[in-house]
């Protein structure tokens, strides 16, 4: 049975290609010999351009010009237990939701805390996982 309705295929613009606008603004663009930032730049300056496009331009070519500031590591205090076992890995990540909870710390830093304990609880599991695997083999080679 045939199919009724919806869209056909190959219907429509062709993806990628360009409006009249867009088409219109990289001939002008190639004629200048202008860079991309610096036409967006002459369009931002010109008083007597449409306010939609010197915004538009402001917008796409402030990246370039004003890069945003690295976050700034900031550094925090918990008092966490011994994390050499994982009953203390427990322990120390009940602190943690605890500080988050009391608002002593953001919780995009303690992500970063949660996240070397994480590490720090494979590391020991994978230890205990050697351990129990060479008593295996010594086991069954007697």
């Amino acid at each position: 049975m045939a199919k009724v309705g919806g869209a056909r295929p190959g219907a429509g613009r062709p993806k990628g290609s360009l409006n009249k606008k867009h088409a219109e603004m990289l001939a002008s663009i190639a004629e200048s010999g202008q860079t991309p930032v610096e036409y967006m730049l002459s369009i931002m300056r010109d008083d007597k351009a449409d306010a939609k496009d010197r915004a538009w331009a402001a917008e796409k070519a402030a990246p370039y010009i004003h890069a945003r500031p690295a976050p700034l590591a900031s550094r925090i205090e918990i008092e966490l237990p011994d994390t050499s076992t994982i009953d203390g890995i427990k322990d120390a990540m009940a602190a943690i939701t605890k500080a988050v909870s009391a608002g002593k710390v953001a919780p995009s830093e303690a992500q970063g805390v949660v996240s070397i304990l994480e590490a720090q609880r494979k590391a020991i599991e994978t230890g205990e996982i050697l351990g129990r695997l060479e008593a295996l083999e010594k086991s069954m080679t007697r």
